[in-house]
C-alpha cells in the first residue's frame, strides 16, 4: 500500500472514532494500533513514521476540541486517546506542544477521574498515560500543579482490581523517586498516601470473632497499608541515600503505628497487611547505620537490629504464629541480599547472617526427626554444623520454637510443607553453602520416613523407658514425631514436597558428594520410598525423578568400576522393573526416564549400566512397551530410551540385533496415530542408519518411511525429525565418495580399483554427481525442496533451508557450479557413466537458465500443491488408507519429474537466506501489520452488524 494511501486510510479510521456513538467490535484492533504507534516512535525511520506521527498529534487536539463531558465517545475509544496521548507525551518536546493546547486539562475534564463509578480500564489507562507523562521533569511538573496525583492515590486506596493497584503503586513510587528532593511535595503526597493510617484507631481489645468484620468495614486501612509497603520496598533498595522511606518514618512515626497494629492483631489475615513494613522498617535502621567510610554497620545499629528481630519473633511465637515465623525469616534473606547489591559491607558479628535465617526456616523440618534416627551419625554432624554457624540468640529462638511447637496442637506437616515451599522460593538468591545445609535437612527428613531397621530393639525399650518416664514425671513433655508409624501412608503431603524440594536442589545446585555427604545416600532413599507397597502413584513419580537426578549427579566417577557390586543397584533393578509395569502411566513414563538417563550415562560413563539394563529385560520390555502400551507419552518414552540404547554396541549385539527393529519400527511409525509417537519413531530410524550397518533393501524401507514423513506427516516436530535423518542420509553418501570430516582429501581408498586414487577437482565433481544421483533417486534432494516450500509450519522451513545452505556451500567449495574439464581423465580415475557428467552450467542466469528454474519451481509448486490438496482431502475422506495411497503415489509421480539438474539450478540461482527472511517477515506481520490493521479497521466498520471472525 502506498505511503500516501495509508495517511488517508489512517485519518479516515481517525475521524471514524470522533463519530458520535461510533464503537469498535474488537479493542484488539485498537490495542495493535497502539503497538505499531509505539514502535514509530522508537525508530522514525522514514518521513511516513514522521508524517502519521503529525496526523496522530493533529488528531488528539481536534478529539479534546470535539469531546465535552456531555458529548463522550466510547470506553475503547477514551481507553485509545488517552494511551495514544501517554505515547506521545513521553516526549518531553511533543509535551510542551500538546500542553499550549491545554490538551491534558481537558482530557482530565472529559474523563473525570475522580468520578467514584469510573470503569476499571479507564481508570488503568489513564494511570498508564500519567506514568509516562512524568518520564520527563516538565510533565511531572503538570502533575504536581493538576493533582492529577491525588486521583492516583484515591485509586490505590480503593484497590478495587490487582491491575489498578499495580499501576498505581507503580506511578507513585516513581513519582516520589523523581521528587525525592522536593521535600514540600514529597511531604504533601506522603501524607495524602498515610492519611488512613495516620486517623486511625485500632482497638487492641478487639475479639477475634469481630475481626473479619472489622477488616471488611476497613479496607482502606489495609489497601493503605498494602500501598506504604509497596512503596517503601520499591525506594528502600534504590539506593543508599533514598530519602522516601526516611520521610515516611520522621513524618508519621511510622514504626510505633505499625508496632501497634502488629501487637493488636489477632487472625494472620491481618498480619499480612502489616508484616512486610514492620520488617522494611527493621532494614532501614540497618541501613542508617552503614558506615561508608569503614564500610561497615555500626555496633549500636546492629544491637538494635536484633532487638527488633527478637521482638517480632517472639511476638509471633506467642501467638503460635509459627508459619508468619517462617515467612519473617524468607523476608529477611530477600530484604539482606537486596542491601547488600546496594554496597558491600560488614557486620560486628562473626557469624554469616543468611545462615541464621536459614537455619530458623528449616526448624519445623528438624522437629520431625524420630528419636530411632535422632543419633544417627550423619545427624549427629549435621547438628553439630548447624550449632556451629548459629550465635547463640539464634540458638535460644530456635529452642523457643521448638517448645511452642511441642507445647501446642499444630499443624506441623502443614508447618513444614510451608517451610519447603517458601524455601523453594528463594533458590535463586541462596549462596551454596545455604543451598547445602537446606538439602541436608530435606534429606534427612526423607531418611525419617523410613524404619530404622538396624535400631528395632533398641526403639522397643527406649519407648518403654519413655513411658516408665512419663509415669514418674508426669510434667516433662515427651514429644511423638509425626513421623512415627508409617508416614508413607500418613503423610504423603510433606513427603511429596521433601521429594519434589530434593529434585530442585539437586537440578539448579548439582551438589557434589565433597560439600555434602549426604548425597550419596539420595538414590538409596528413594528407591526404599518406590519398594513400599502403599505409595501413591504421585509419590512414586516424585521418588522416580529423585532416582534419576541421583543417577545423574550424585555418583561419584571414581566408584565407576564399583558399579558391579553396588547393592544399591542391584537392587534398584527389580524396582524399576515392577514399577514398569504399574497400573498409573505416569509411573511407567517415569520408569522410562530413568531407564533413559542411565542408558545415557552408560555409554562412556558408567559403562557396567549395560550389564544392569541386560539383566534386567529392560530393552526387551521397553521394545513390547513401544508397541502395545495404551498411553501415547509411555509409548514415546519408551522410543526414547530405545534410541539411547542402539548406539551401544553391547546392548546391540546381546539384545537389540534380535530385535528386527527397523521393519518394527518402520511399520509402528505408518500405523501410529499420535505425532509425538510418530516423532519418536523417526528418531529412532535415525539413529538405527547412523550407527548400525543395513542391506540396501533396508535402507531403501528407511528413506520410503523418512519420505513419508517429511512430506505427508501433519506433526511438524516429525517432519523437522525426518531431515536430521536426511541430513545424515546426505553426509552417509558423501563418505562413500570419500568425503572425510566434511571434506575431500586429496588421495583415498578407491573401492572400485582396489587401490589409492588421486584426488583432483574433476575426480571429486565426478563423485560429487555420482552422490548427487543417488541422492535424487532416493528422493533426497526432492524431499528437501518440498519442505523448503512447507507452508504449513515455518519450522519445517528453516530445517530444510539449512541443510540446503550447508549443501550449497559444500557443492560450491568443489567447484560443482562450473563445467568439467575436457583433459584426459587420469590412469587411475574411476570409470563413471557420462550421465554423472554435470552439463556446462553458466556462471551468471541466461534466458535459458532462468528458464530451468522457473520450471524448477512450476514443478515443486504443483507437488505441494498436489499435497496439501489430497491431505486436506483425506481429513474428511471415508476411505482414509486407500486416499493416502493415492496421494503417496501422485506426489510420487510429480517427484520423479525433479532431478539432479533441477535440484541444481535451484539452489544455485536461488538465495535461500532472503527466501526465508521475507517469509519470516511475511508470517510475523501478515496478521498485525501497520496496513493490515488499518484495512481491518475500515473493513469491519463497512461491515457493520455483520458478525465476523477476530482471528487476532
Amino acid at each position: 500500500m502506498a505511503t500516501s494511501e495509508t495517511d488517508e486510510r489512517l485519518l479516515e479510521i481517525l475521524e471514524l472514532f470522533l463519530t458520535p456513538n461510533y464503537n469498535i467490535i474488537s479493542v484488539t484492533y485498537l490495542d495493535l494500533l497502539l503497538t505499531h504507534i509505539g514502535q514509530n516512535m522508537k525508530e522514525q525511520s522514514s518521513l511516513k513514521d514522521q508524517r502519521q506521527y503529525e496526523v496522530l498529534q493533529k488528531w488528539v487536539i481536534k478529539a479534546v476540541n470535539t469531546w465535552d463531558v456531555n458529548c463522550k465517545p466510547s470506553q475503547p475509544i477514551i481507553i485509545f486517546a488517552l494511551k495514544l496521548t501517554g505515547l506521545i507525551a513521553s516526549n518531553e518536546l511533543d509535551f510542551h506542544r500538546w500542553r499550549c493546547h491545554d490538551v491534558y486539562n481537558k482530557l482530565c475534564a472529559i474523563v473525570q477521574p475522580f468520578n467514584e463509578n469510573l470503569s476499571a480500564s479507564i481508570q488503568i489507562a489513564y494511570t498508564q498515560m500519567l506514568s509516562n507523562l512524568i518520564q520527563h521533569q516538565s510533565g511531572r511538573e503538570w502533575v504536581l500543579e493538576s493533582g492529577a496525583w491525588r486521583d492516583i492515590i484515591k485509586c490505590a486506596h480503593k484497590n478495587d482490581t490487582m491491575y489498578i493497584t499495580h499501576e498505581s503503586q507503580k506511578f507513585l513510587s516513581t513519582l516520589l523517586l523523581h521528587e525525592q528532593h522536593n521535600i514540600n511535595i514529597c511531604t504533601e503526597i506522603i501524607s495524602a498516601i498515610a492519611d488512613p493510617l495516620v486517623n486511625n484507631a485500632f482497638n487492641p481489645q478487639i475479639h477475634q470473632a469481630l475481626e473479619e468484620s472489622y477488616l471488611d468495614e476497613n479496607r482502606l486501612l489495609c489497601t493503605t497499608l498494602d500501598l506504604v509497603t509497596n512503596i517503601f520496598e520499591s525506594t528502600l533498595f534504590v539506593s543508599v541515600d533514598s530519602k522516601i522511606p526516611e520521610l515516611f518514618e520522621e513524618l508519621f512515626n511510622l514504626e510505633m503505628r505499625v508496632k501497634a497494629l502488629f501487637e493488636a492483631c489477632i487472625s494472620t489475615r491481618f498480619l499480612q497487611h502489616v508484616h512486610k513494613l514492620l520488617l522494611l522498617l527493621l532494614f532501614l535502621k540497618l541501613k542508617r547505620g552503614f558506615v561508608s567510610s569503614t564500610k561497615t554497620i555500626d555496633n549500636d545499629t546492629w544491637q538494635k537490629y536484633r532487638y527488633g528481630m527478637c521482638y517480632i519473633s517472639m511476638m509471633l511465637l506467642s501467638k503460635k504464629y509459627i508459619v508468619e515465623f517462617i515467612k519473617t525469616n524468607k523476608f529477611l534473606l530477600v530484604y539482606w541480599k537486596k542491601l547488600r547489591t546496594l554496597c558491600e559491607f560488614t557486620l560486628p558479628d562473626q557469624y554469616k547472617f543468611e545462615h541464621q535465617a536459614i537455619v530458623l526456616m528449616i526448624l519445623p523440618l528438624c522437629i520431625c526427626v524420630r528419636k530411632d534416627h535422632a543419633h544417627h551419625e550423619l545427624f549427629d554432624m549435621f547438628i553439630t554444623k548447624i550449632f556451629d554457624v548459629t550465635c547463640t540468640p539464634v540458638q535460644r529462638l530456635l529452642y523457643n520454637v521448638r517448645d511452642t511447637i511441642w507445647k501446642s496442637d499444630l499443624p506441623l506437616e502443614h508447618i513444614c510443607k510451608v517451610s519447603i515451599d517458601l524455601l523453594l522460593e528463594i533458590t535463586d538468591i541462596m549462596d551454596r553453602d545455604v543451598a547445602v545445609i537446606t538439602f541436608q535437612t530435606l534429606c534427612h527428613i526423607l531418611k525419617n520416613y523410613l524404619p530404622n531397621k538396624r535400631d528395632e530393639p533398641k526403639i522397643c525399650s527406649s519407648s518403654e523407658s519413655n513411658k516408665t518416664t512419663s509415669s514418674d514425671n508426669s510434667r516433662k513433655v515427651i514429644y511423638k514425631s509425626i513421623l512415627e508409624g508409617d508416614p508413607i501412608v500418613d503423610n504423603p503431603t510433606l513427603l511429596a514436597s521433601l521429594l519434589n524440594g530434593l529434585a530442585v536442589m539437586t537440578e539448579k545446585f548439582k551438589l557434589k558428594w565433597q560439600e555434602c555427604v549426604e548425597t550419596i545416600c539420595l538414590l538409596s532413599l528413594a528407591q526404599e520410598i518406590l519398594n513400599h507397597p502403599g505409595i501413591l502413584p504421585m509419590i512414586c513419580v516424585k521418588a522416580l525423578k529423585v532416582c534419576k537426578l541421583a543417577i545423574q549427579n550424585f555418583m561419584p566417577p571414581n566408584l565407576a568400576l564399583l558399579i558391579d557390586s553396588d547393592s544399591h543397584m542391584n537392587e534398584i533393578g527389580p524396582t524399576l522393573y515392577k514399577r514398569l509395569h504399574d497400573l498409573n502411566w505416569e509411573v511407567r513414563d517415569s520408569v522410562l526416564e530413568v531407564l533413559n538417563t542411565i542408558a545415557i550415562i552408560s555409554e562412556d560413563k558408567y559403562p557396567a549400566f549395560q550389564d544392569f539394563l541386560l539383566s534386567n529385560q529392560f530393552l526387551q520390555v521397553a521394545t513390547d512397551i513401544a508397541l502395545t502400551d495404551g498411553e501415547s507419552y509411555v509409548r514415546a518414552s519408551a522410543l526414547t530410551f530405545i534410541s539411547s540404547t542402539v548406539r551401544i554396541n553391547k546392548l546391540w549385539d546381546e539384545k537389540l540385533s534380535l530385535l528386527d527393529l527397523p521393519n518394527t519400527i518402520i511399520k509402528l511409525f505408518h500405523n501410529e496415530t499420535e505425532g509425538i509417537v510418530r516423532r519418536e519413531a523417526v528418531i529412532l530410524i535415525k539413529e538405527l542408519y547412523i550407527y548400525r550397518k543395513w542391506p540396501k533393501s533396508i535402507i531403501d524401507r528407511m528413506s520410503e518411511a523418512m519420505f513419508v514423513a517429511a512430506v505427508f506427516d501433519l506433526h511438524w516436530e516429525v517432519k523437522t525429525s525426518a531431515l536430521e535423518f536426511w541430513k545424515h542420509f546426505i553426509t552417509s553418501h558423501f563418505s562413500d565418495q570419500g568425503m572425510l570430516d566434511g571434506s575431500f582429501p586429496n588421495v583415498t581408498f578407491s573401492k572400485e580399483q582396489r587401490k589409492i586414487v588421486a584426488l583432483d577437482e574433476n575426480e571429486i565433481k565426478r563423485r560429487l554427481n555420482k552422490a548427487l544421483d543417488e541422492l535424487a533417486r532416493q528422493n533426497c534432494l526432492s524431499v528437501l525442496l518440498i519442505t523448503l516450500k512447507d507452508d504449513s509450519d515455518f519450522e519445517v522451513c528453516k530445517a530444510s533451508a539449512m541443510i540446503i545452505k550447508k549443501l550449497k556451500t559444500f557443492l560450491l567449495k568443489y567447484k560443482l557450479n562450473d563445467p568439467l574439464s575436457e583433459a584426459p581423465l587420469p590412469k587411475d580415475s574411476a570409470i563413471l557413466d557420462s550421465t554423472y557428467v554435470k552439463q556446462h552450467v553458466p556462471n551468471a542466469p541466461t534466458a535459458e537458465s532462468e528458464k530451468k528454474l522457473s520450471d524448477s519451481h512450476c514443478i515443486i509448486d504443483e507437488i505441494v500443491r498436489t499435497n496439501d490438496s489430497n491431505l486436506l482431502a483425506n481429513v474428511y475422506s471415508n476411505s482414509q488408507a486407500s486416499d493416502h495411497e493415492s496421494t503417496e503415489k501422485k506426489t510420487l509421480e510429480h517427484i520423479s519429474c525433479i532431478t539432479k539438474q533441477d535440484f541444481l539450478n535451484f539452489i544455485f540461482y536461488s538465495d535461500i537466506d532472503t527466501y526465508i527472511e521475507e517469509k519470516d517477515r511475511w508470517l510475523k506481520g501478515y496478521t498485525s501489520n501497520f496496513d493490515s490493521v488499518v484495512d481491518d479497521i475500515l473493513t469491519m466498520h463497512k461491515q457493520d452488524g455483520v458478525n465476523s471472525m477476530d482471528c487476532y
